[in-house]
């Protein structure tokens, strides 16, 4: 037996849905395209947030070093993705813009150049900057190597000639003070202090210039 439609063509049955069965095809339909229309957005703003946070932290690098726990800090605070700012944070790595060890050895020989700053006041502030630890104990270490009681004495040379006359006792005191406070202590901040005060007593100033008097 065939199935013949007008004309005596052969006929395709019709497609009968099962009750529902067209309407679950259309609401998946529509749910992928919503899909894909939400994968394209979030796409789009996390291309949008990976140019924001390049743009906050070439900004912030042009006005000085950044440790890259600081920058973290700074792209969370601008309500930057974690995701985003881990592989921005990488890419500034990768790159050498960010490097705490330089970074570190860079502050240690300021500071010591320009405040003869000791280990422990280096240590806060190298801390305060929130750089890596090894990184600090690295820098720390290569600067006590290189010139470390030579800085001690140094510093307590410099202060010597501001306490004027007072007694040796109270001298001592106050510059053995004053060494702690900028990081330097223990027995060799206590013999700098020492030696300086001997030199003094001596009529010896260390770098002292002393100038022949013509009559």
């Amino acid at each position: 037996m065939s199935l013949s439609g007008s004309g005596g063509e052969d006929a395709l049955a019709p497609v009968t849905y099962l009750p529902g069965a067209r309407e679950a095809e259309i609401l998946a339909r529509a749910e992928a395209e919503a899909r894909n229309l939400a994968e394209g957005d979030a796409d789009s703003e996390y291309a949008a947030q990976e140019r924001r946070a390049e743009n906050i932290t070439m900004h912030a690098l042009t006005r000085r070093g950044q440790s890259r726990a600081e920058i973290g800090d700074l792209l969370l605070r601008r309500e930057i993705d974690v995701c985003v700012a881990e592989s921005e944070l990488d890419r500034l790595e990768r790159v050498g813009l960010i490097d705490d060890r330089a970074l570190a050895a860079d502050l240690v020989e300021r500071l010591r150049t320009r405040k003869k700053l000791g280990p422990s006041a280096l240590r806060q502030e190298l801390m305060r900057r929130k750089i890596d630890r090894d990184a600090i104990e690295e820098a720390l270490n290569e600067a006590e190597e290189e010139d470390g009681d030579d800085l001690v004495l140094e510093l307590a040379r410099d202060r010597v000639r501001r306490l004027g006359g007072l007694d040796r006792t109270t001298a001592e005191r106050r510059l053995v003070d004053f060494l702690a406070r900028k990081g330097h202590g223990g027995s060799g901040a206590r013999e700098a202090a020492r030696q300086a005060l001997d030199e003094r007593d001596s009529g010896y100033g260390g770098d002292t210039v002393h100038r022949v008097q013509f009559r």
